[in-house]
């Protein structure tokens, strides 16, 4: 054989071997993940929920939730143990055990700043809009405000994977987003075959009568969730206020009532106050014609498990209490269980849902 042949066609064969180790290197390093845009050791980069580019140094081992909903998400990731100081209003019930004990520092719509610079936080977590001049007060103290608001459907997942960055704990993250899919796709399996016809109608209320919820709302969210038809859904505010008058014209299959306050939450062992609610709510003026309440379909559901931290747990609750017989083999309270035990270290307890 010509040796230039040869010659030819292994400088050939070595050039293709290179091309595709070069190929396979470059595929590969953009598989691999990534600690964020132009991270360098020692420090984190992300867009906040604000969409404020921020550079966090690491480690966070001093942390101050001026939301409940920040303090339960830190508490889902593992690390409960770094918060320093809390919202005013998470004091007084056993669901945050050991956090409660923290200092509290006002609330997002009223921070105490001097309390807050006194704990010396590497880290002020508070929703993307309150309290909007908390940078300006705090960068004297040389404290970093990172905003991840934790109560809206659509943006949790991104937002706990950012915090998992932070917190150098993307591994727990995507565990508790794997846990969120897993039940959100066992409501959606159940209700797959549900027919148009058969959607129901709903009238959410919140914490006032006669204040709904449009499609830019969260709790809309869940509606869709859950298969059900929300009748307030083109409203134009987010929380818009109706009428007697406009339920009725709208006839809802189920009403559906968040509550807050003493009805429902960790401390409460029964449904004393959650059927006091339902009384007023079926016996109101101008109501009484509506087929929610000619049929006796009024549930009512705690606004802590319809919040984006829960919202699978209300969904599920939500969803058995609209189609029972199509979720015949979801327990609510199982998956609440997991939920508590396994992402917030706590043992299930509390009463959270009511209906006749």
């Amino acid at each position: 054989m010509n040796k230039k042949g040869i010659g030819f066609l292994g400088l050939a064969s070595r050039i293709c071997l290179l091309v595709i180790l070069v190929t396979f290197l470059v595929g590969a390093s953009g598989c691999m993940e990534q600690p964020g845009d132009n991270d360098v050791d020692g420090t984190v980069n992300l867009v906040d929920s604000a969409g404020r580019n921020l550079t966090i140094e690491q480690p966070v081992e001093r942390i101050v939730t001026l939301t409940s909903d920040s303090a339960e998400a830190v508490r889902a990731l593992d690390s409960g143990g770094k918060i320093v100081g809390v919202t005013k209003y998470m004091k007084g019930t056993d669901f945050w055990g050991n956090i409660s004990d923290q200092p509290a520092v006002g609330s997002c719509f009223s921070p105490n700043y001097e309390k807050i610079a006194e704990l010396d936080p590497d880290l002020v977590i508070t929703y993307s809009k309150w309290a909007e001049d908390l940078e300006d007060k705090l960068r004297p103290f040389n404290i970093t405000v990172v905003r991840l608001d934790f109560y809206k459907m659509d943006s949790v997942d991104t937002e706990l994977q950012k915090l998992g960055k932070v917190l150098d704990k993307r591994e727990r993250a995507e565990e508790l987003l794997d846990f969120y899919e897993t039940q959100k796709n066992k409501i959606k399996s159940n209700l797959s075959e549900l027919p148009e016809e058969q959607r129901l109608d709903v009238y959410i209320e919140g914490h006032e009568p006669y204040s709904t919820a449009s499609r830019e709302s969260g709790w809309h969210q869940v509606l869709e969730l859950v298969g059900a038809d929300n009748i307030a859904e083109d409203l134009n505010a987010t929380y818009p206020d109706v009428s007697s008058e406009w339920v009725l014209e709208n006839n809802p299959d189920v009403i559906v009532k968040v509550v807050t306050g003493d009805a429902f939450g960790y401390n409460i062992d029964n449904s004393t106050r959650a059927s006091e609610i339902y009384g007023e709510i079926v016996n109101r003026e101008g109501l009484s014609e509506v087929d929610a309440v000619k049929d006796g379909k009024v549930i009512l559901i705690s606004e802590d498990v319809l919040s984006a931290m829960r919202h699978p747990v209300g969904a599920t609750y939500l969803a058995k209490g609209l189609y029972p017989e199509k979720l015949k083999d979801l327990e609510p309270g199982e998956i609440h269980e997991t939920y508590l035990e396994e992402f917030q270290n706590i043992r299930y307890d509390g009463n959270w849902f009511y209906r006749k």
